[in-house]
């Protein structure tokens, strides 16, 4: 990766606690799940202390609407941020996960059935590193 770049490279959806990739991650009665965010850095820029803003949306490809504002974090490529060493060279990575609360509960509420899609950018001040991801689709039960 060069030196001066950041790339997400994963946005995937779980089951609260957990890692494993799931498409339907509120299952079986939960009105919650979790969103795992991946991303690497280059070697200068991932402990540079250097600011960007993450923004998390979601898009219900159901109803064609957004189900719930978006969320936007103000972070840095720190150890702060969760920004440490790979271990496999020199460059820098992160995994993030953010609970995500379903809108009006679980089973049976207004979301049930929607199929839904999770977007994620990353852009630095100035828009010189800019990256955007999405999750695969998945259905809330």
């Amino acid at each position: 990766m060069n030196a001066n770049d950041a790339t997400l490279t994963e946005l995937a959806t779980a089951q609260t606690g957990s890692r494993v990739t799931d498409n339907t991650p509120n299952a079986p009665a939960s009105c919650s799940f979790d969103l795992v965010m991946e991303a690497v850095a280059g070697s200068a820029l991932g402990s540079s202390g250097a600011p960007y803003t993450l923004t998390i949306s979601a898009i219900d490809l159901t109803a064609v609407s957004q189900p719930w504002p978006p969320q936007t974090l103000h972070q840095a490529f720190d150890a702060a941020s969760g920004w440490q060493l790979s271990g496999t060279g020199p460059d820098y990575q992160c995994t993030q996960t953010f609970p995500i609360a379903v809108p009006g509960g679980g089973p049976d509420g207004p979301l049930a059935g929607h199929t839904l899609q999770c977007v994620a950018s990353l852009v630095s001040r100035g828009a010189q590193i800019a990256s955007i991801i999405h999750s695969a689709p998945f259905v809330l039960v």
